[in-house]
């Protein structure tokens, strides 16, 4: 770690912020899915069972204090069973929308964090050559530590900010694809549960 910074510079402190930053953002992007996401199916299915046993307002009561986003759509979409068709579509599309900066959270930094480590490895790759420069016009060619200092600085940021950046871009789009999968789903069972609470007519309103 030492030699890396004595070679990178300031541009590696730099680099090593970006990378601690990614792989919190990515720990916590799976633990957020996990926890929202992990029992889906389970989750609609214990809805349906208190729906059909205690009706819609105990139902209601019972999941008012759970703040996962699958049950926040559906106290939603129940709430929105006995409206017209499209107060129902404007509903479901406002309740996903809301839940859309949760789903998005920090994915924004990774983002930056993706452009921006490259172009800091570029910046270090310029101050390298330019400390190369220096050694030659100020008449030092031959001294190799100072040549070897510059070309070091020049590939240690290079490299180190495409390693940075490969597993970011995969987690990003494996992000963005689950955030998509998971609105999608959302959407579905915001009309399921209103189709249920519709069809059966045991269920107390």
């Amino acid at each position: 770690m030492s030699q890396l910074l004595s070679q990178g510079g300031p541009i590696v402190i730099l680099l090593l912020a970006c990378s601690i930053t990614g792989v919190y953002i990515i720990a916590q992007k799976i633990l957020f899915f996990k926890f929202h996401f992990f029992q889906f199916n389970k989750t609609i299915q214990i809805v349906k069972d208190r729906l059909i046993s205690f009706g819609t307002k105990e139902t209601l009561l019972y999941f008012r204090s759970d703040r996962t986003i699958p049950v926040n759509i559906l106290i939603s979409s129940i709430k929105l069973h006995n409206r017209n068709r499209d107060e129902i579509q404007d509903g479901i599309r406002e309740s996903l929308y809301n839940q859309i900066p949760k789903l998005e959270f920090m994915m924004p930094i990774l983002s930056s964090i993706i452009t921006a480590a490259p172009i800091l490895g570029l910046t270090g790759t310029v101050l390298g050559l330019m400390d190369i420069f220096n050694v030659i016009s100020g008449g030092s060619i031959g001294d190799s530590q100072a040549l070897s200092a510059g070309i070091a600085k020049a590939l240690v940021t290079t490299v180190m900010g495409l390693i940075i950046t490969l597993p970011f871009v995969f987690f990003y789009q494996y992000f963005s694809q689950k955030i998509e999968h998971s609105l999608l789903e959302l959407e579905r069972i915001s009309y399921e549960i209103i189709h249920f609470c519709q069809s059966n007519e045991s269920i107390k309103h």
